[in-house]
């Protein structure tokens, strides 16, 4: 049971957060210097090594981990708009803290709705929504599972990145094109139970709803001016999560047989990491093959699996090089050839 303890590390990331807001003007932006130049600087200190792989583990300690968040995370938004509509914060603040607020609620709050989301119990798979929700990505509750775990590593997968793509060219294609598939699914979900795609049992269309009705309450508790702001927040988050679901796959990809089929979903489709802090304060996340190996096992049981891509640096440093393309694509366009030379059709 003491292993499930360092999976709380998540609590830290509310320290920049709220020392942020404290000291006000550019300190507001210290959240994102912390995910991703302490956090990156801590994985290089603890080093790798693994996290998972606690095949009897099954505690209410593991599951009460990831959905402690929530509340957290609808407190936080609710307090940057509240100090908002007191006219509390300085443009330059606004910004700092929407991103900082952002930050954490793709890297911790995405993070564990994509762990809810997967489980059978309704309860923590309501949990997941609220958090998708919240930061106005709630389809990707349906795509990820329906969608992108049968497809990954095809070009009909939205959040698989392609060999020399840019993030900035990817995420168009992953928000826009998750948002039609995950519609796409529950429309054809609607009509093999012969109902209309715009009935209300279609999950895509009521998370719709309830992001709208989010931002209609936030309009009216505090102001129609801070419905940008609570935008923004999503952003930030979702933003995140797109660039590690553009580092996940990248350049991975499943290739036709001889019979015409895709070679089967390997190992080999995924880029893993086992740095330790990333690790736990991701809850696995970053052991990435063997979710989508077994997509039904809780996060404590992952481990690393022979035969994945490894990425070079934890998830934080990572980030960064995604944002420079050319420094990506140097960093992984030779890994990307060395994995597919290693693993011919």
């Amino acid at each position: 049971m003491l292993h499930a303890l360092p999976f709380f590390l998540y609590i830290v990331v509310l320290v920049p957060v709220l020392l942020g807001q404290q000291l006000g003007g550019g300190w507001t932006f210290l959240t994102p210097v912390v995910l991703f130049g302490v956090i990156g600087a801590l994985d290089m200190l603890i080093g790798r090594g693994e996290t998972g792989g606690f095949v009897k583990a099954d505690s209410p300690i593991h599951r009460i981990a990831p959905m402690l968040w929530l509340p957290i995370q609808v407190a936080l938004i609710i307090w940057l708009l509240w100090e908002f509509a007191l006219g509390r914060l300085t443009p330059l603040e606004i910004f700092g803290m929407t991103l900082s607020i952002g930050a954490v609620s793709g890297a911790v709050g995405i993070v564990f709705a994509h762990e809810l989301t997967h489980r059978i119990n309704w309860f923590e798979r309501f949990v997941a929504d609220i958090l998708m929700v919240s930061v106005t990505y709630h389809h990707f509750c349906i795509e990820h599972v329906h969608g992108h775990h049968r497809t990954v590593g095809t070009k009909e997968d939205p959040a698989t990145a392609r060999l020399n793509e840019s993030f900035y060219r990817f995420f168009p294609r992953a928000t826009l094109g998750g948002l039609v598939s995950a519609w796409e699914l529950e429309a054809m979900r609607m009509r093999r139970r012969k109902r209309s795609p715009y009935h209300w049992r279609n999950r895509v269309l009521t998370g719709l709803i309830a992001q709208a009705a989010m931002y209609i309450a936030a309009g009216f508790a505090f102001g129609w001016l801070a419905v940008p702001v609570l935008a923004g927040v999503g952003l930030a988050a979702v933003f995140q999560l797109e660039v590690i679901n553009y580092l996940e796959h990248y350049g991975l990809e499943r290739r036709p047989l001889d019979n015409g089929r895709l070679e089967p979903l390997a190992p080999h489709h995924s880029w893993d990491d086992d740095h330790r802090f990333s690790s736990w304060l991701l809850v696995n996340l970053t052991h990435h093959a063997d979710h989508h190996m077994r997509p039904g096992e809780r996060y404590q049981r992952l481990g690393m699996v022979e035969g994945a891509g490894k990425l070079p640096f934890g998830y934080a440093t990572s980030f960064l090089f995604v944002l420079v393309p050319p420094l990506w694509f140097r960093l992984m366009n030779p890994r990307v050839q060395a994995m597919r030379a290693a693993h011919p059709v």
